[in-house]
């Protein structure tokens, strides 16, 4: 791109956090990013760290940011790593500069594309909103994957029934609210992977740092097991303004009932009059499984689409709208 000597871009290093956190105020005042946010998001990674492309002006003020945190995924049995592209953000004073891949956004993301992810990453994936996807698919190589798929089951109309103690007991299902994660969450999820073929890698490793290390917000855990053995299943929510948020579910498709149960068990209890939650039509068991629970699909609220930029995958896109499974938790809005 032409040189503009009233700006410099470059990537992140140790001491910009500040700067980040400011611009990122700036940008979205109706939620601002928490320092210990960051250092889980960006620093303490377990898959990688600092993957953060920054533009400054001429006075050495922050005024683009672009960047992604590394994700393993599991596409047909082979282990990929991939970025979730978040946090995408321009200082309002200087959006009129350039057009393109001349914007700041433009060279911004453009630098990380050539310093973070040719030849070392499958992908570049994120969830986006039609101003910042179109941009993307003029200038930024991106595919359109699907719209996002939102689920919703409202309450009011479809009650759910609670489940006893002893009509679990009698089906040889126990609940659990987990804290922790071991080796037991990695060999499920090399039990179950390749029932749905296309997914986050959802081990021991990426839960703990997904949902139980993650600051600001407070995710619940729950495992459901057969005959007090065998997991065959989890699912992370949260309760938020009478919602049931489902953020993420992995299921053993051998006992399409645990999904039920686990519903029944859990969500009756809550304040709320609706579950919620993202998962699109693919596995097609699991997609039945919602059906049968009374789950519509509606337009995503803010009408987000599943986007992918392809680098050492080139043929991601169609993958991922053949074999793709995603929930809410996969993106960071949930």
């Amino acid at each position: 791109m032409p040189a503009d000597e009233r700006f410099i871009t470059r990537a992140y290093r140790d001491g910009d956090e500040q700067a980040i956190l400011d611009l990122f105020a700036r940008c979205f005042p109706h939620a601002p990013r928490t320092l210990e946010h960051f250092r889980w998001k960006y620093r303490e990674n377990p898959f990688g760290n600092g993957r953060i492309s920054l533009t400054f002006d001429d006075e050495s003020r922050l005024i683009g940011h672009y960047s992604g945190y590394a994700v393993p995924f599991r596409v047909s049995g082979r282990d990929v790593l991939a970025h979730q592209i978040g946090d995408t953000m321009t200082d309002v004073a200087t959006r009129h500069v350039g057009r393109g891949p001349t914007s700041i956004l433009g060279r911004t993301a453009l630098h990380f594309y050539e310093h973070f992810c040719e030849a070392q990453v499958a992908f570049n994936y994120g969830f986006n909103v039609s101003n910042i996807h179109k941009f993307s698919l003029r200038f930024l190589r991106a595919d359109r994957v699907e719209g996002v798929t939102y689920r919703a089951r409202d309450l009011r109309a479809h009650p759910i029934e609670p489940l006893t103690r002893t009509q679990r007991w009698r089906r040889g299902y126990q609940l659990e609210l987990v804290n922790e994660v071991d080796t037991e969450w990695d060999e499920f999820f090399e039990r179950v992977a390749n029932d749905y073929g296309f997914l986050v890698r959802r081990d021991a490793e990426y839960v703990r740092w997904r949902y139980l290390a993650a600051p600001d917000t407070r995710y619940h855990l729950v495992t459901v097991r057969k005959w007090k053995r065998r997991l065959v299943g989890w699912i992370a929510f949260r309760v938020h303004d009478g919602r049931f948020l489902w953020g993420d579910a992995l299921f053993d498709r051998r006992y399409p009932e645990a999904v039920e149960v686990m519903l029944r068990h859990l969500v009756p209890p809550q304040p709320v009059t609706s579950i919620e939650g993202w998962f699109p039509p693919r596995p097609q068991w699991f997609d039945a499984i919602l059906r049968e629970l009374s789950f519509e699909t509606h337009p995503e609220p803010q009408d987000l689409s599943v986007m992918c930029v392809p680098f050492a995958m080139p043929e991601a896109t169609a993958t991922m709208r053949e074999s793709l499974y995603y929930a809410w938790g996969d993106s960071d809005l949930f």
